[in-house]
């Protein structure tokens, strides 16, 4: 089947705005290729529920060609307006070369603070460089917050290349927790998701973590039951540890787990993200976001992340 070429962009054509559905959100995350869960559909609707923000959408492009799709998440105070963009926009062109990326800044920042009143809490898809500092310091936009950090694991690569490429440690406790015993499933049940999400809150509460908590990810998986990925492992008959993908687009991110002690003496979160991982390809999914990485704050985790071989991002931080 012979394609049309893409709508080459009229040269004075003007950057647009426009609401943007649900099905053309779809195509274009796809085509984005990495993407992040924030800006994904279902992740906004889950917000809308859960947190009685509105989320906004808006599709940028210049004269037929889409250059990038942006979602915020709005609450309105009395006379004030909040709107809060993260990990935004998802680029439809590379942010970083190409010249009309400053244009698309300037387009969110006008749209979102169209009136006295308005607040624009932005971390944008850009990396931590003075580039980006001046794009964004451009817009009357001042850090808030640093910059955010995590991790791409690229999974194009054949599976035995991504097995070669985890940490020697990760690696070996792996191969311990494939000879430990495990039943390891994979379910999109709605009853068993809600088993695993009860474990998983209850784990939560007892380590006092910040994350997203039961009730939000089954309201995401509610708005779209195909992105979630949820992996159980059991011994015995109990079920010991879990873990939750989300599927975004060709991307996917590493959202919650939890373990008990035979869990975490099996090393079974190892063999869990494993075979996430095998399920993702699978499906398609080219890109895993390990969804967060801070060596300060939880150096334990930034290990077990960082041992599967991924590459370190920083984004330029949250900006007002």
């Amino acid at each position: 089947m012979v394609t049309a070429p893409e709508p080459e962009p009229e040269p004075d054509a003007d950057i647009t705005w426009q609401p943007c559905p649900r099905e053309t959100w779809d195509v274009l995350t796809r085509q984005a290729g990495q993407s992040s869960l924030e800006q994904a559909w279902a992740y906004g609707a889950a917000m809308e529920s859960q947190q009685g923000l509105r989320a906004e959408r808006g599709l940028i492009g210049q004269g037929g060609e889409p250059l990038a799709l942006v979602q915020a998440f709005c609450g309105d105070r009395l006379f004030t307006r909040i709107a809060r963009v993260l990990r935004g926009p998802i680029w439809l062109i590379d942010p970083r070369e190409d010249p009309r990326t400053p244009e698309v800044c300037d387009t969110i920042a006008r749209h979102f603070r169209r009136r006295f009143g308005d607040f624009l809490f932005w971390l944008p898809e850009l990396p931590d460089n003075p580039k980006s500092a001046a794009m964004l310091r451009a817009q009357s936009l001042r850090p808030v917050v640093t910059g955010y950090s995590s991790i791409w694991l690229d999974l194009r690569p054949p599976l035995e290349a991504l097995r070669a490429g985890l940490h020697g440690k990760w690696r070996n406790a792996l191969r311990q927790a494939e000879k430990a015993g495990f039943d390891v499933g994979v379910t999109t049940n709605p009853r068993r998701l809600s088993q695993s999400l009860q474990l998983y809150d209850r784990f939560r509460r007892k380590k006092r973590f910040v994350g997203p908590n039961g009730d939000f990810i089954a309201a995401l998986a509610g708005h779209d039951r195909k992105a979630v990925v949820a992996l159980t492992a059991r011994l015995s008959g109990d079920q010991v540890a879990g873990v939750i993908l989300i599927r975004h687009g060709r991307a996917a991110t590493y959202l919650a787990s939890w373990t008990s002690d035979a869990g975490r003496v099996g090393q079974a979160h190892n063999l869990l993200l494993w075979r996430g991982i095998e399920t993702l390809k699978e499906s398609g999914i080219d890109w895993l976001d390990l969804g967060g990485v801070n060596t300060e704050s939880q150096p334990g985790i930034a290990r077990f992340k960082l041992g599967l071989g991924g590459e370190v991002f920083t984004l330029a931080g949250t900006y007002l």
